[in-house]
């Protein structure tokens, strides 16, 4: 078993869960972490799932129109 580590951020970049869970692969990790997303009610929001480092899983901020001073 590994240990991944799952985040979740609001959009001001405020994390809102930073937990720790134990899957066999990255495959189960995603599924895993996916299921505790919504288990918390922060599906819809940025997301990471992660291994030593290594980036399973990422969902950026569902960011509400566009960036102030971005090209349009």
């Amino acid at each position: 078993m590994a240990q991944y580590t799952i985040t979740a951020f609001e959009n001001d970049g405020t994390i809102v869960l930073n937990e720790t869970l134990e899957a066999t692969d990255d495959h189960e990790a995603k599924e895993k972490g996916l299921l505790r997303l919504r288990e918390a009610n922060h599906e819809g929001k940025g997301a990471r799932i992660v291994r030593h480092g290594q980036m399973i899983y990422f969902e950026r901020c569902k960011l509400p129109g566009k960036l102030k001073g971005t090209a349009s």
